[in-house]
């Protein structure tokens, strides 16, 4: 089933994906530093920090504890 066509969803996909790239810059870490960290491939984690990608709830609480935070940091 494709995503709903929502007013919102391409900036809130952005902005998610920005935040995930903050928090990891603010880890120094690479790409590929926070995909070996959670299991993701570094492509993917391209893809989500340039909001082309959404990712489940479930890979949200990855990401989450990959970057040592909660998940609703990756939200603010």
């Amino acid at each position: 089933m494709p995503a709903p066509n929502h007013v919102h969803l391409t900036d809130n996909r952005t902005r998610f994906g920005h935040r995930v790239a903050a928090l990891r810059l603010e880890r120094d870490w690479t790409q590929q530093q926070l995909a070996e960290a959670g299991g993701f491939d570094r492509k993917t984690v391209n893809r989500i920090e340039n909001g082309r990608h959404s990712p489940s709830l479930d890979r949200v609480f990855v990401l989450a504890d990959a970057l040592g935070g909660q998940p609703l940091e990756l939200f603010h």
